[in-house]
């Protein structure tokens, strides 16, 4: 059911991007806060490393799922709502555990929860909004994301350091119960679907989940651990299990993830031109703080204020560009973001080369430019170029490719960044400007991407 009232669309759009929000920040809020959680609770910085990667996990082995449940059955409205619900009891659960036990299971029932959201919000725009606000309704869920991601470590450092760290999950939990009571008085009922007359793909599901799940772990079993046997096998079943994963969605008359999406030529290059995007990124936002407190010996706190100009660009353009693309078209932002990256990249390169602070400014800036002209479009072009009927597998595939996108770029710049400092211990200057180089060269592939989608309907 469409809405119809103009307040009822934008906070319908507010409900959704803060559910993507809420995603984002505690994928990267923690991050600060492990070596005091490593130090409180009595355990080994590997351990406390499982409190981020149990919530990745757990969101990324679970997104096409309720993807699928809300496409099969209508109820979208029920998913998002639960996963509302389940998320703020998960965020007080975390936040009241005495051992990393707790603490560690919380976080999975946490992620589960996000993905029951994140799935969802994509579905509810393309569903509930009038086609001619889709476009900003993708833009501002997009730039939240992006900006939630760059915010998450600032955030964190302060509660943990003048609060607790206990505190950074509690401070989800009045936003939740706010969204909570937004989505049962805002989304209207949804229009249940008779169930399937095909069996729910579980083999396709629990491959998916084999396959995410070896894939995340082996890559944070190897940035934090190195690259030893257990991290190197888990890797190389990654492949072996996509490949039985896709070949069993190909096979399957009602699969997890539809034969529609992955042989769409559009939804399959939109979709690695997005994970590129992000994993550049994520990879310059995880990676500069380290060059900040570095070689610039700039305190947490001021490392964290130059780290704001991202985000805030992303947001200044973010918004925007989701009612551009009516006037241009979804393919032309997407490689002009791409372009836009790459520029950043490049700058940010010859910032370390020359120590200039002005053209590390001028990078971030326009990083931040690029990710928010991309996201919304992106989105929007994978979204309808999906099926009607399969709009919240298009949205779990979407925050499936983030998630990934994510892990490979905190996973390839810790990667590139160490090889080129000759350390894993300390980054060199050097060794940051091979990163940025190696985030250079995936931004070219991000353009390539993009232009190979050639969008068949214009957004």
């Amino acid at each position: 059911m469409i809405l119809t009232s103009i307040l009822r669309q934008y906070l319908l759009m507010i409900l959704a991007s803060i559910a993507v929000f809420l995603d984002y920040l505690d994928t990267s809020i923690v991050s600060i806060a492990l070596p005091t959680i490593s130090f409180e609770l009595g355990v080994g910085s590997f351990t406390a490393s499982w409190v981020m990667t149990s919530y990745l996990l757990a969101l990324g082995s679970t997104l096409l799922l309720f993807g699928k449940l809300a496409d099969r059955t209508g109820r979208e409205r029920e998913i998002f709502t639960a996963g509302f619900v389940l998320f703020t009891c998960a965020s007080l659960l975390c936040g009241i555990s005495d051992n990393i036990g707790m603490l560690i299971g919380f976080r999975v029932f946490q992620g589960v929860a996000a993905a029951m959201m994140v799935s969802t919000a994509t579905m509810l725009i393309t569903t509930r909004l009038p086609e001619g606000i889709r476009g900003i309704g993708m833009g501002i869920i997009a730039t939240s994301g992006g900006v939630a991601l760059a915010l998450g470590p600032g955030i964190g450092g302060v509660v943990t350091e003048f609060i607790s760290w206990h505190w950074i999950f509690f401070i989800n939990i009045p936003v939740g119960i706010v969204g909570v009571f937004l989505a049962l008085f805002l989304i209207p009922k949804s229009e249940v679907r008779s169930c399937a007359k095909d069996p729910f793909d579980i083999s396709g599901a629990i491959l998916l989940a084999v396959t995410l799940v070896s894939l995340l772990t082996g890559l944070e079993l190897g940035v934090s651990s190195g690259w030893t046997l257990p991290a190197i096998l888990l890797l190389m079943i990654t492949p072996v299990a996509g490949f039985l994963f896709i070949r069993r969605e190909l096979s399957h008359p009602d699969p997890v993830l539809s034969a529609k999406l992955l042989l769409n030529r559009t939804v399959m290059w939109a979709s690695l031109s997005t994970l590129l995007v992000t994993l550049v990124y994520l990879g310059v936002v995880y990676l500069m703080p380290f060059y900040l407190t570095g070689s610039y010996q700039m305190s947490v706190a001021s490392a964290g204020f130059v780290m704001l100009l991202a985000p805030v660009s992303m947001a200044f353009i973010g918004i925007p560009a989701g009612s551009l693309t009516g006037k241009f078209g979804c393919m032309h932002l997407c490689n002009t973001a791409a372009v836009i990256m790459a520029a950043g990249l490049l700058i940010l390169v010859f910032s370390v080369i020359l120590t200039s602070l002005p053209l590390l400014f001028a990078g971030l800036l326009l990083l931040g430019l690029g990710m928010g002209l991309n996201e919304g479009p992106s989105m929007q072009r994978i979204t309808i170029h999906s099926p009607r009927e399969m709009q919240g597998s298009s949205g779990g595939l979407i925050f499936t490719v983030m998630n990934i996108g994510c892990i490979l770029g905190v996973a390839v710049f810790s990667v590139a960044a160490s090889l080129g400092s000759g350390s894993g211990e300390v980054y060199t200057d050097q060794g940051v400007a091979i990163a940025c180089i190696v985030g250079l060269t995936a931004t070219v592939f991000a353009y390539a991407a993009s232009r190979l989608a050639r969008d068949q309907i214009r957004c």
